[in-house]
């Protein structure tokens, strides 16, 4: 009998003793989180003719991104652009024969915004992303 006792002591002492190695050991500490990634750019090129038609005549960019427009205006007159559901972030007034550049960014995600001609639709707008991700709006 007392021979399993000696062998349980030995075997508890064992233990004991690899657990405070163990506890000793250096720890991994997770990787640092990833740095957000920079947005996106899109680059856009319209063209407007004399009747005020708008070519390309749809254009998609990836939601977040920050957009470059430029528009030259090939017709005869003042023609003013602005894009639907974007009011507040963009409305140009180009004059003929001149070329205008502003920028914004994609932040609402769709596929149904309408580029406006002098207020009338002349071509699509769609943005592309996170609302395509069930519970994202």
């Amino acid at each position: 009998m007392k021979g399993r006792y000696l062998r349980l002591f030995i075997a508890v002492l064992a233990t004991g003793a690899a657990l405070a190695l163990l506890s000793r050991l250096p720890r991994r500490e997770a990787p640092p989180a990833p740095a957000p990634a920079p947005a996106a750019r899109a680059e856009i090129a319209l063209a407007l003719d004399a009747a005020g038609a708008i070519a390309p005549a749809r254009s998609v960019v990836p939601k977040g991104a920050d957009v470059t427009l430029t528009v030259t205006n090939h017709g005869s007159k003042v023609r003013t652009l602005s894009l639907a559901g974007y009011e507040t972030h963009l409305h140009l007034a180009v004059p003929p024969g001149a070329t205008a550049i502003d920028s914004f960014r994609a932040d609402h995600p769709g596929s149904d915004f309408a580029w406006l001609v002098d207020g009338e639709p002349a071509g699509k707008f769609a943005v592309s992303g996170s609302h395509l991700v069930e519970g994202h709006e």
